[in-house]
């Protein structure tokens, strides 16, 4: 096995780990004091179906609790979904989360790719290429990682009416896009009612930076499937701790408000020192920002203790290609120290 991920740093000591893309401000006070005060719950099982937050999330987005579902970090929420439909063919726009490939290979479904514009990174209007493989379902991300760029609003919705005109499902993974703080106006939860094969996908993780409690949820008109998504894994799959940390977090306006505003601040301060670099780079929505650099950035970066990640084993992607997360502007100010005194521009 091997970690294609970002966030390995337990093989590092002493890194500054740009490479996940976790929010620079930590965990809020009310999710760790959550979290803190569960301990003593641990002696009883969770929730089997994780029902108060669910009845929160549900209040969230004003939609009934019994079209949700939790999991163990948003991965295990995909797994359950593949393992759940079984499908036969399915397109992944690339690049993207490597996990959807791999959740659909355990399956042994037909993986096909819609190659995104190389230049802009951006679904364009020939994306009925996606419809030739003839797909039981269709993967996108939005914003795109690791690009971090949103798909065209009107773009978007024109992919989802051809999925439903052709009883395709789609599977829409939105778990960054409360770091663009469009998320009230461009999240397709809203239209769950509308496209029955639609399933919206979520996460803690990021915003409430606690990759290491795992907690991620999914949205979708379909009961059916959320029932067999149930019985494609293990039950009690959402701790106590989980629970009640998303609880805690769910009540956290400001905090996710104050997250977007320093991302906002802290990407564009970058992005000013990548232009002055002459360090080409995507426009980012999200937390993170895609890059071009010579091969072997990673290491040279490696020996100053900076952390990114490398994104050459994307598909639609080579050597060159890396990704950075949006960090403290004391950790900012490091990565563009060090970047500046690296020769190999």
């Amino acid at each position: 096995m091997k970690n294609i991920h970002g966030g390995d740093i337990y093989k590092y000591e002493n890194v500054t780990d740009f490479s996940a893309n976790i929010n620079p401000m930590g965990i809020p006070e009310s999710v760790r004091e959550a979290v803190v005060n569960s301990l003593e719950m641990c002696e009883n099982y969770p929730q089997m179906f994780c029902d108060d937050l669910r009845e929160k999330i549900g209040r969230r987005y004003g939609v009934d609790s019994s079209f949700i579902i939790c999991g163990n970090g948003a991965s295990d929420v995909l797994y359950r979904y593949v393992f759940a439909i079984k499908p036969k063919n399915a397109v992944v726009a690339a690049p993207c989360f490597a996990e959807y490939e791999a959740a659909l290979e355990c399956v042994g479904a037909k993986v096909e790719y819609y190659q995104i514009n190389h230049n802009t990174f951006e679904i364009e209007d020939d994306f009925m290429k996606m419809f030739e493989y003839k797909p039981d379902m269709i993967f996108l991300c939005n914003p795109n990682n690791p690009t971090g760029i949103l798909i065209n609003d009107r773009l978007l919705e024109r992919i989802i009416k051809e999925c439903d005109r052709n009883g395709v499902r789609i599977f829409l993974d939105e778990c960054f896009l409360d770091f663009t703080g469009q998320e009230d106006e461009l999240s397709y939860v809203k239209s769950i009612l509308r496209y029955r094969g639609l399933f919206v996908l979520k996460a803690f993780t990021k915003m409430y930076a606690i990759p290491g409690i795992r907690l991620g949820y999914g949205i979708t008109y379909d009961k059916e499937l959320i029932g067999k998504m149930y019985d494609a894994g293990q039950p009690w799959n959402v701790s106590v701790l989980a629970q009640n940390a998303g609880i805690a977090a769910l009540d956290e306006d400001k905090f996710a408000a104050d997250t977007v505003s320093l991302i906002s601040k802290e990407r564009e301060f970058i992005c000013t020192n990548f232009q002055r670099m002459n360090i080409k780079y995507w426009e980012s929505d999200a937390n993170y920002i895609f890059f071009m650099h010579k091969k072997g950035l990673k290491e040279k970066l490696l020996n100053r203790g900076i952390l990114i990640r490398d994104c050459s084993n994307y598909k639609n992607l080579t050597d060159g290609y890396y990704r950075i997360a949006i960090k403290s502007h004391k950790d900012n100010v490091k990565l563009i120290d060090a970047l500046a005194d690296i020769d190999i521009i």
